[in-house]
């Protein structure tokens, strides 16, 4: 299987994206598809490492202490992890336990935004109804695009600055076609 470089990380995930939300036939206005676009981007990049970093509980945990005005960013923040770990890298046994952590700091987040007087923000309101149906969409597009666990895994089992340097700001991905055929 040859891997070639993508020069537009932003294109190619947002195909990945659609294609799954239309094969899982999960709807979502263009605000959603959006954030779990630029949530793919970010975790192909150096971003991506303050998504594994910490463990959730603790994420959430100092999420939960912030003064207002910050903690609407670091329940984003822990939602995102959770919805990066359960749909890219988690273990069917883990998935159950990111999806609360997620749908928690989601809701939770959309709550801040709305007491702030920003009105609701329909990505987060929408993350938190149907975060197990975006667990779902981040697997199919992981799937689709051959964004391989297996390397970061085999990078982080090395022990190589994992995951800041497995997950680089050029995604690598596969030149087969969809159908498994090259």
């Amino acid at each position: 299987m040859a891997i070639e470089a993508c020069a537009d990380l932003r294109g190619f995930f947002q195909g990945m994206v659609l294609e799954a939300m239309r094969r899982r036939r999960v709807g979502a206005e263009a605000e959603t598809t959006e954030y779990v676009t630029d949530l793919l981007v970010a975790c192909a990049g150096t971003d991506g490492a303050a998504l594994l970093e910490r463990p959730l509980v603790w994420m959430l945990d100092d999420a939960m202490a912030c003064e207002d005005g910050v903690r609407m960013h670091a329940l984003c923040a822990t939602g995102d992890a959770a919805l990066a770990r359960s749909g890219l890298f988690a273990a069917p046994d883990d998935v159950g336990y990111f999806t609360e952590v997620g749908k928690f700091a989601y809701r939770g987040a959309a709550a801040e935004a709305q007491r702030a007087g920003g009105g609701s923000p329909v990505a987060l309101v929408e993350l938190g109804e149907k975060f197990p149906e975006f667990v779902e969409v981040l697997a199919e597009a992981s799937a689709l695009g051959d964004v391989t666990k297996a390397l970061v895994r085999r990078y982080a089992a090395q022990g190589v600055d994992q995951p800041k340097r497995c997950l680089s700001s050029s995604m690598y991905v596969s030149t087969a076609s969809r159908d498994g055929r090259s």
